[in-house]
């Protein structure tokens, strides 16, 4: 699949996405080692500080970057630089630097990020969630991977082979770029077995953790059973329960009337993987208790009762009027093109998304939200003093 979009700028933004490739795939922290040994190797021609210079000295940005499902390669650069910048992604996928040297940076790299991330209490609160509700799946693991993981040089290598292939390959391009031979790309990698992607879903629990902390992180998520045809209301109900900021539920009960978080959010995730409603507060640490209460009595009362009138009427003018500001830069406008075509939707999905958003009626709304009750079956993962 190739999906473009010109402009007049003189930048280009040329990404090649490897999909069902993720982290979902191989070995617990695998492909985030693959993308950082990318990333920071270099290739076996120009290995790192080399080939990272020859980026720097022509403008060029390279990303690469691993998801769940899939893994991106990307360059931005001016337009005039665009045969310099392909050459040297050509370089990259053809004679990567997978070396045992490189391998052994690559871990020290990763070994000191974890280490960082694991002083972050939200992103321990977050991880602790993903395992106790995720627990004997691969979604149970961060991205980065756990210190015991048993990650090779081999497995690296197995990962590149086994899922760098014809059939997982889509290019997204953007900007004043000239004509580009995409065979050049996918002749590099062979024909193969295009994986599946699992789905899981969250299995209510509740876990602790103790930390030196002077307040509770707490994490938590459900089941949120949407199916395609109704995340525009699953858009509207959320953005009502709690990811509307101020004047949304959770905010005005759980912070403003009970004054019991400093911070508190809730939100979805819709993809091929899992649905799932999530959020997050963080609260005093004698409030847990009653803070997760609150919690769950407030989303009952949601499902009972729905919404009023004026409430649907204040998100369906936030997030109408805000679309456009999620579309006025290009790289914007390519990743909802990708997405629509990613997720299975039509050309012009989510354009057509605000039109439905607009249509809704409170009738329609709170029969969608009575209809979810599966959202009360709430995981909670604590991480306290």
């Amino acid at each position: 699949m190739i999906i473009t979009e010109k402009d007049n700028l003189d930048r280009v933004h040329f990404e090649m996405i490897v999909e069902n490739s993720g982290a979902l795939f191989g070995t617990n922290g695998v492909a985030y080692f693959l993308t950082k040994m990318l990333r920071k190797g270099g290739s076996l021609k120009n290995p790192r500080t080399k080939f990272l210079q020859k980026l720097e000295d022509n403008a060029i940005k390279l990303d690469v970057i691993a998801g769940r499902e899939f893994i991106s390669i990307s360059l931005s650069f001016l337009s005039e630089k665009q045969k310099i910048a392909l050459n040297l992604l050509e370089e990259l996928l053809t004679y990567p630097n997978f070396t045992e040297e490189n391998f052994k940076k690559v871990k020290k790299e990763i070994d000191a990020e974890r280490k960082a991330k694991n002083n972050n209490l939200d992103y321990v609160a977050k991880n602790l969630l993903n395992k106790i509700s995720f627990k004997n799946t691969p979604l149970e693991y961060p991205l980065i991977g756990e210190e015991d993981n048993k990650i090779s040089l081999e497995k690296v290598k197995e990962h590149f082979k086994n899922f760098f292939i014809k059939e997982n390959l889509t290019f997204v391009v953007g900007g004043n770029f000239k004509k580009i031979d995409f065979d050049r790309f996918t002749n590099l990698f062979p024909n193969g077995e295009r994986k599946p992607i699992p789905f899981f879903e969250p299995v209510q629990s509740f876990g602790e953790l103790k930390r030196e902390t002077e307040q509770a992180y707490i994490y938590f998520n459900s089941p949120y059973r949407v199916d395609k045809e109704s995340r525009y209301l699953a858009k509207v109900a959320t953005f009502i329960l709690g990811s509307g900021g101020f004047g949304s539920r959770v905010v005005e009960e759980i912070r403003v009337k009970h004054g019991l978080a400093y911070s508190t959010y809730v939100s979805y995730q819709f993809n091929n993987y899992t649905k799932n409603l999530n959020g997050h507060m963080q609260t005093k640490l004698e409030n847990e208790e009653f803070a997760i209460e609150k919690l769950k009595e407030l989303i009952s009362t949601f499902i009972e009762n729905g919404v009023e009138e004026n409430e649907l009427q204040q998100a369906k003018n936030f997030l109408i009027g805000s679309e456009p500001l999620r579309n006025e830069v290009m790289g914007q406008r390519l990743i909802l093109k990708f997405l629509e075509y990613y997720n299975g939707f039509e050309k012009g999905y989510y354009k057509k998304e605000l039109q439905k958003i607009e249509q809704i009626s409170l009738d329609e709304i709170n029969r969608f939200i009575k209809n979810h009750s599966e959202i009360l079956d709430l995981s909670f993962a604590v991480v306290k003093k």
